[in-house]
């Protein structure tokens, strides 16, 4: 199935405005278009992190992790949350740490806390 910029047109609810290009593969800050050109990624990790296009470094990490545990819900801990949470109250003023994974995860929690400093 060949895709363009006019099946974002036709298919997707505007809510952004994308490039007019699609990236097909990227390493570092380089992305490839559908045609093969090479493109600056100045975007990349915009709003979740910089980490640029398939740094062999962080491609290991993942693959390491990707066979042990893919997804791991907050209904369970889990061993790398933990040892990050013990390091962040050491290292600042912090008693406790949350981890939201949304913007929803965060105003529940904010709205739990005021609740709990008010009563």
């Amino acid at each position: 199935m060949s895709v363009s910029r006019k099946t974002f047109d036709t298919y997707m609810l505007p809510n952004y405005n994308p490039g007019k290009i699609i990236p097909r593969r990227g390493r570092g800050s380089i992305l490839w278009d559908q045609q093969g050109k090479a493109h600056i990624d100045f975007t990349g990790g915009i709003a979740v992190n910089a980490l640029g296009h398939c740094h062999p470094s962080i491609v290991a990490v993942i693959r390491d992790q990707a066979e042990k545990l893919m997804h791991v819900s907050n209904r369970f801990t889990n061993e790398p949350a933990l040892q990050l949470a013990e390091k962040l109250c050491d290292l600042t003023f912090a008693e406790k740490v949350f981890f939201g994974n949304s913007g929803a995860d965060a105003n529940e929690a904010a709205l739990k806390l005021a609740r709990k400093y008010a009563f």
